[in-house]
């Protein structure tokens, strides 16, 4: 049987920064293999694809660029945020603010995404609204250890909050939601749905902490 829609793979693998030698983001050890549905939207379409008509004992390897997985850098993403934003109750919770945390929040259409911290001023806060991968390419290597059917359950899944973007996050993607570390993928979004919308709806939409 071979990776197609519809079909689940159980794979180990390791991503790392532009090489081998590069910053590893993630590693999946054979001992705990990810399981990923294919066709189902919710792991990167380009990891996805480099993966497709594989076989149970195949490696591989490969280097995704930026534009084929997280974009590049855009520094239009870097924005000032009024401090009333992040208020709840007429209050910000003292740990909310603080330079590098990630806060999950939401547009003026109810879509989630998540930005960073960078600065913290007087009546407004510093964000960077990038993924933290952006500008990055990621190489990948690693084996698929099973090719099976996709049960029911993991072809449609219960709805649930995907917190897309999150650090937690797998670096391509999820599956299904019950991953041996119990952590979402970062693809459990689509990166370019949660990631990509207008962030000028950002001053209205609120904070989600």
């Amino acid at each position: 049987m071979v990776i197609e829609k519809n079909k689940v793979g159980v794979i180990a693998y390791a991503i790392h920064v532009d090489n081998e030698a590069g910053e590893l983001l993630e590693k999946v050890e054979y001992s705990q293999p990810r399981t990923m549905v294919f066709g189902s939207g919710r792991m990167l379409k380009s990891f996805e694809d480099k993966l497709l008509g594989l076989r149970s004992g195949d490696s591989f390897e490969f280097l995704l660029s930026s534009e084929e997985s997280f974009g590049d850098y855009n520094s239009d993403l870097l924005m000032e945020i009024p401090k009333t934003v992040f208020m709840v109750n007429g209050e910000i919770k003292p740990d909310t603010l603080v330079v590098g945390r990630v806060v999950p929040m939401m547009d003026g259409d109810g879509n989630p995404f998540d930005g960073r911290v960078i600065a913290v001023n007087e009546s407004t806060v510093a964000m960077d609204f990038n993924h933290p991968l952006a500008g990055k390419s990621l190489f990948t290597k690693g084996e698929v250890l099973n090719v099976r059917e996709a049960t029911y359950d993991e072809l449609y899944p219960a709805a649930s909050g995907c917190g897309c973007g999150s650090h937690n996050d797998s670096c391509c993607g999820g599956g299904s939601h019950d991953h041996h570390d119990e952590e979402e993928g970062c693809g459990a979004c689509d990166p370019h749905e949660g990631h990509q919308h207008q962030h000028s709806h950002h001053h209205g939409g609120g904070c989600n902490c």
